[in-house]
């Protein structure tokens, strides 16, 4: 019977299913945002021995290397996607995990919340290059990037009110 535990269970429930359980006005308050899963989810969950073991059958690892790498990557993935100039990193190893490493780009929160808010703060984004080696980490809400040709290393941090 499904209402009897065995052991202690966390419950749960799929999301998708709580539209059906939804009647009338209710229904019209109810949406949905899909995006790709290289965008916005890279689990961190593996001791590094495990994710090389999983890494070699062809799954993602889900190890703090490939996290980093994978968040600097969605980054870059939608700098590219408004236009502006962003290599490819190269292939490293570490302890057994390949990730592709660079550019690492952060853009914290208060430069840009979410990939609309980019398309504001590089206007001009054909007169951005960043190289596949490069390191941008930007910061401020009263920033914003007209043009930019970075190969190496460069912090920018807005101070609020500037």
């Amino acid at each position: 019977e499904k209402t009897i535990f065995k052991k202690p269970t966390r419950l749960e429930c799929m999301m998708q299913d709580f539209p059906t359980v939804l009647q009338g006005a209710e229904t019209e308050k109810v949406g949905f945002t899909s995006l790709a899963s290289e965008l916005c989810f890279s689990p961190v969950k593996n001791a590094t021995a495990d994710g090389v073991a999983l890494q070699a059958k062809g799954t993602h690892p889900g190890v703090a290397a490939s996290g980093e790498a994978d968040q600097s990557s969605s980054v870059a993935r939608i700098l590219r996607s408004i236009g502006c100039q962003v290599e490819e990193g190269s292939k490293v190893t570490f302890n057994g995990i390949t990730v592709t490493s660079g550019p690492d780009c952060v853009l914290k929160p208060s430069f840009a919340a979410c990939a609309t808010e980019f398309k504001k703060k590089f206007p001009n984004p054909s007169a951005v290059k960043i190289s596949g080696r490069s390191s941008l980490v930007l910061s401020g809400q009263g920033l914003t990037i007209e043009s930019l040709d970075l190969d190496g290393a460069v912090v920018i941090e807005c101070e609020e009110g500037a």
